[in-house]
């Protein structure tokens, strides 16, 4: 079935530079700086965010004639990914990050460049596809719909766009927010698509991806979901 994602809609994304939206993000942006900084970024490499990584990369949409895909990968860290999408795919990527943290291997295939900035202020489009691999879950809730509507407005009609959370072991949506006061959400997987599709998107694909790691009692799972932006109905 196709979805609209109408012009009205997408003016939810507009007017999110209030006080509140400001302070979060400082906050946000000083929570990952000392992360980085003390080198405590586990979530940059390894096995899982290997597994993670191919399946953004067996989601990307085909090429179209005559030119590379475009991708931006959303909260981009150090690149490592970021120069993976470029490589394995020939894309022209755009890695966007709170941070100038980016440190990426050499590419034999694509391009890249990097822009530090905001994701919901950011307006270079269309693109082909979208990667968030792990930035959703830290946003306000408030700001959950208005971040998935942008993103929408920054897809070309079929352009796919891969996202990945941290899935609720318990099927609550609950909020470990750390000390520095950047949220860490678990959410249930029908709460992510059911935003996703009512912001004119629609499941193609999924993964469940083990974090070997237990916190709290639970075995902590990421969930890689894949969407495709609908054509807008005229």
């Amino acid at each position: 079935m196709s979805a609209q994602v109408s012009e009205e809609s997408l003016h939810e994304t507009s007017g999110r530079e209030t006080e509140g939206y400001r302070a979060y993000r400082q906050q946000v942006q000083d929570s990952f700086q000392q992360w980085y900084g003390g080198n405590r970024d586990s979530w940059s490499g390894g096995g899982v965010k290997a597994t993670v990584s191919e399946f953004i990369l067996g989601s990307a949409p085909a090429a179209e004639r005559g030119r590379r895909r475009r991708i931006l990968d959303i909260g981009c860290g150090r690149g490592w990914q970021t120069a993976r999408l470029a490589d394995g795919l020939d894309a022209d990527v755009v890695g966007l990050d709170l941070l100038d943290v980016w440190s990426p291997p050499a590419i034999t295939h694509g391009s890249l460049r990097f822009h530090q900035g905001d994701f919901l202020g950011f307006a270079e489009g269309p693109m082909d596809m979208l990667v968030d691999s792990g930035c959703l879950h830290h946003q306000r809730q408030e700001d959950w719909r208005p971040w998935v509507l942008h993103g929408a407005s920054l897809l070309r009609e079929g352009g796919i766009w891969a996202v990945n959370i941290f899935l609720s072991p318990d099927g609550e949506i609950t909020d470990k927010r750390l000390s520095d006061g950047r949220s860490n959400w678990w959410l249930p997987e029908d709460l992510v698509t059911g935003l996703f599709e009512s912001c004119g998107l629609s499941l193609v694909s999924r993964e469940v991806v083990d974090r070997n790691f237990q916190y709290e009692g639970h075995w902590l799972q990421y969930l890689t979901l894949a969407f495709r932006r609908e054509q807008v109905e005229s």
